[in-house]
């Protein structure tokens, strides 16, 4: 399965009682020593057990009231590796190479599994083929030539049609039959002309084999994992306006099909503002709050949720910067009502910072003749000794001293992690970028 967007985690403690046992092997074991157990549900991943590999073998108990549906072994976190099986009140037993999952995975009982991964394995060749035929003939020259690929496509499209007809009557009666049918996706039976045509295909069919009623998907990320791979590789663009505006379309068109259930709508909604937010994308985070998240019935809203959004957005390309009090010449100074140029940069730095002596100099060097840019420099210091010193050097600067560097109320509201870190603001103080270095800086100023 498709796994490219990261999804909200919420942790549960659940009381085991022995009953099926899910058992493996990883061969060889490496140096993977624990491995735990997750419920896939809705848009959540619900905690269920861990336990030690032992000599590259596993056993969990599976909980008496566990219900059946999608569940994840993860063996190590971040990238794709864990193992998503169907638990249909039965024991399971699997053993696969961690370094080489999808071709070693291989389960010793459960024919859910065994035919479910099969249809994966042939759905996915197949497909990679057909793919790989459609792509290729938009760079097609000659006639002849396309008249062989448009001919290989169609034999294409009849083995996966035969693929996809076999494995749904093979399932019928088990889980696996859902997943194998919404598994289905859609290819023209003849092959398209133009790159254009074959993406508003895509679009037009994308939830052609999709019950967004159907309890089994609901009951497993499956729904979920689909509905971003829509709203996120298929709806692309580089102009960050028109960008925003496909992500929007995009929700719009998934949530008019996600209505009946509330509850999932709720967690849906909640996983793109989770994601949209850690992207520190402003425009769509507000957009999903103040559109969807807020007009849910009271029950299914979450402060937190709200709260987190905004929090991880705080210092995003677009909102206002945090305010800043400071000493200036014995005047008190705030961040919000200086009023000294068009454009600030704000830069946090320190004087014990290698990267900052070398940058620091040349930022001053750049701005000092600038009277349109106005640089407000935040150093994290322990004492004032090394501060006074660079003060009485960068005179046509707002120097602003952050006591006990990473501790500091100002440093830890702006996130910082390094220094130095640029934020460049315009004349109301909202922030307009954010460069990484100092040629970065420049290259904002003279493009």
């Amino acid at each position: 399965m498709y796994k490219k967007i990261l999804v909200i985690v919420f942790l549960f403690s659940v009381t085991i009682q022995s009953q099926n046992v899910v058992k493996g092997k990883l061969v060889p074991q490496k140096s993977y020593e624990w491995i735990v157990l997750y419920q896939l549900k809705g848009a959540k991943q619900i905690y269920i057990a861990n336990t030690k590999i032992k000599d590259g073998s596993f056993l969990i108990n599976m909980p008496s009231t566990a219900s059946n549906g999608m569940y994840r072994l993860m063996y190590e976190m971040g990238g794709n590796n864990f193992i998503d099986f169907i638990y249909n009140n039965e024991s399971i037993e699997l053993q696969f190479n961690p370094e080489n999952l999808q071709e070693t995975l291989q389960f010793l009982t459960s024919e859910e599994n065994k035919i479910y991964t099969k249809y994966l394995r042939a759905n996915s060749t197949i497909q990679h083929k057909i793919d790989s035929l459609q792509l290729g003939y938009f760079n097609l020259k000659t006639q002849k030539e396309k008249e062989e690929v448009a001919k290989k496509y169609k034999e294409a499209i009849l083995k996966k049609d035969s693929i996809q007809s076999y494995y749904e009557k093979k399932s019928e009666g088990k889980l696996a039959n859902h997943f194998i049918h919404a598994g289905k996706i859609y290819s023209a039976p003849e092959i398209i002309a133009t790159a254009q045509e074959y993406l508003n295909a895509e679009k037009l069919h994308y939830f052609d084999s999709l019950n967004m009623e159907d309890q089994v998907l609901l009951n497993s990320t499956f729904l979920t994992e689909r509905i971003m791979d829509y709203v996120f590789y298929l709806n692309v663009s580089d102009d960050v306006e028109v960008q925003d505006a496909l992500y929007k379309k995009a929700i719009q068109e998934v949530l008019q099909k996600v209505t009946q259930n509330i509850s999932y709508r709720s967690e849906l909604i909640a996983t793109f503002l989770y994601v949209f937010s850690q992207q520190e994308n402003a425009v769509v985070t507000n957009y999903l709050i103040e559109n969807y998240y807020s007009k849910l019935p009271q029950e299914y809203i979450s402060q937190e949720v709200i709260s987190q959004a905004k929090e991880n957005i705080k210092l995003a390309i677009g909102n206002t910067a945090p305010e800043i009090t400071w000493e200036e010449e014995g005047v008190t100074q705030t961040l919000s009502k200086i009023n000294k140029a068009d454009t600030y940069i704000l830069v946090f730095w320190s004087t014990g910072c290698s990267h900052c002596l070398n940058e620091i100099p040349k930022l001053y060097e750049y701005t000092k003749d600038n009277k349109e840019v106005h640089v407000i420099a935040v150093a994290l210091e322990e004492d004032d000794k090394a501060f006074n010193n660079y003060a009485k050097i960068h005179v046509n600067w707002s120097n602003v001293l952050a006591l006990n560097k990473w501790q500091n109320p100002v440093v830890k509201q702006y996130k910082i992690k390094a220094t130095p870190t640029y934020f460049i603001l315009d004349k109301n103080k909202k922030i307009i970028a954010k460069p990484d270095h100092i040629e970065d800086v420049k290259k904002f100023f003279e493009h």
